[in-house]
């Protein structure tokens, strides 16, 4: 029976904090409390990992121009194009702000789209180029936060994304024109969003090792 003091009119009704109830009280190492919290949020928010129909991320790792692609389907039928897009950041801008802006940025992307695997490119590191010691700070934020998300990443070679679409030398025309086909898209304005949905399509189809 509804209370009808009227002393508690007034009073503003609170609004649980977790959609999700009851809660309880758990005992966990204090060390990993925050990790534990954000991923149970996450989950709280956004109950679509609960289906177990396979959502996949695809990720080219870049200091200037990120590529994500999000793509979803069962195992027995042809995958659907969730979303894509790029991850970018101004070259002026110090390197740590670069990577915390790639940082706060996918951490958006796996809140809103909730992906329960996580594929990246795996790329050939050479000494002699300078742009490698960025490339390589970048797969460890992008790893730190697929680790923070509940996902052990699935590495993948670019010759074996691409053996999955054509060859393991494919002209970047002919592979732009596959995932275009294959998702039904009418045009992709960056190779790097062509890229991550290849990587994303791979691992679905199982390509890649953890």
């Amino acid at each position: 029976m509804a209370i009808q003091n009227s002393k508690l009119r007034h009073l503003i009704r609170q609004k649980p904090k977790w959609n999700h109830l009851p809660t309880k009280v758990v005992r966990v190492p204090e060390c990993f409390i925050d990790e534990i919290t954000s991923y149970t949020c996450s989950l709280d928010q956004n109950p679509t990992n609960f289906t177990g129909t396979p959502r996949w991320l695809g990720i080219k790792p870049s200091i200037s121009k990120l590529g994500w692609a999000v793509i979803e389907g069962e195992p027995t039928e042809e995958p659907n194009m969730v979303d894509f897009g790029l991850i970018e950041t101004d070259s002026h801008d110090p390197l740590p702000y670069r990577l915390g802006e790639i940082e706060t940025d996918l951490r958006e992307i796996l809140v809103e789209y909730q992906p329960n695997h996580i594929a990246i490119e795996q790329p050939f590191i050479r000494s002699e180029y300078p742009s490698t010691t960025k490339l390589l700070q970048v797969l460890g934020v992008v790893n730190l936060v697929a680790y923070r998300h509940g996902c052990l990443p699935t590495m993948i070679y670019p010759a074996t994304w691409k053996s999955n679409l054509d060859h393991p030398r494919a002209e970047r025309e002919d592979l732009t024109a596959i995932v275009e086909e294959l998702f039904d898209l009418q045009s992709i304005l960056f190779n790097q969003e062509v890229d991550a949905i290849a990587i994303s399509y791979a691992a679905w189809c199982g390509g890649g090792q953890q």
